[in-house]
């Protein structure tokens, strides 16, 4: 861990807010639980400029729980994809990490048959990438099961705040395709999870759990300004300085309104100098 940390400034924050004592606890959390976890960049782009640096990346990653769910006696597979930056400024011969944002992530964690049936896509969750604080949005759960396999599902929505803060919701038999929850985004400006915790019910005579299932997506929320209209972007769009250009017509009048005021001086002198000579006769 403290290799890993080294790599950070000691004024870390992330683009959730978060410090690097948090983002500590979250990662020794996430290696506690997993502790062969395993990344791969699939995609990677980077940037310097001097001596700051972004790297875009889309990552993958996969790992197996320490512990086993007695209620399904085995243990979960955890897989996730990640999109987001790192930014990093130089110091001296080496890179440090100032911060990161997040901007797509989806994860799924499987126990017993689940697992299988997240891969092949019989369960998903789906939720927007992006709303507008204190806007309300759907969450929802689609299934596409054999008959013999009875979902048990809640969908629960998490603030992205350190400590963790949740919302639960209760467990609720899934007869139809689908199961939605409607959600309304936090008033504090911050992104949150939704999960939905699955429960894979199967058995004639004794009913029993075949499997579990953990399907988390992310939430960005756009911060609301009462300031700008209903929230923080201009209605009228800006133009970005690759496109920024100079309206001929601008320039134009520019010229011509000068010219006409030169006119008016010119005139208004001619006026008086007609007048001191009627003057003088």
């Amino acid at each position: 861990m403290n290799k890993v940390l080294s790599y950070y400034l000691q004024d870390f924050v992330n683009g959730d807010g978060l410090g690097l004592d948090s983002v500590k606890s979250l990662t020794q959390e996430l290696w506690d639980a997993y502790p062969d976890i395993k990344s791969k960049t699939q995609e990677r782009t980077v940037r310097v400029y001097g001596d700051y640096a972004t790297v875009e990346s889309l990552d993958h990653y996969y790992g197996e729980s320490t512990k086993v769910r007695p209620e399904v006696g085995s243990k979960g597979i955890l897989k996730a994809v990640s999109v987001g930056n790192l930014f990093l400024k130089k110091l001296g011969p080496s890179w440090k990490i100032t911060s990161d944002k997040t901007l797509f992530e989806k994860v799924s964690i499987g126990y017993g048959i689940g697992s299988e049936l997240v891969d092949q896509g019989k369960i998903k969750l789906s939720a927007p990438e992006q709303v507008a604080s204190g806007q309300q949005y759907t969450a929802s759960i689609d299934f596409d099961l054999a008959d013999e396999i009875k979902p048990v599902a809640a969908i629960s929505k998490e603030v992205l705040i350190y400590p963790h803060s949740s919302q639960e919701d209760k467990f609720r038999l899934v007869n139809e395709l689908n199961l939605e929850k409607f959600l309304t985004a936090n008033k504090i400006n911050k992104n949150e999870l939704v999960t939905a915790t699955i429960g894979l019910t199967g058995g004639a005579l004794k009913p029993r759990l075949l499997g579990l299932v953990f399907l988390t997506r992310r939430i960005n929320v756009i911060p609301v300004s009462e300031v700008m209209s209903e929230v923080s972007i201009i209605k009228s769009p800006a133009r970005s300085a690759l496109i920024k250009e100079v309206d001929f017509l601008d320039v134009y009048g520019s010229i011509q309104k000068e010219e006409q005021e030169k006119e008016k001086e010119i005139e208004k002198h001619n006026n008086i100098e007609n007048e001191l000579l009627q003057d003088s006769e």
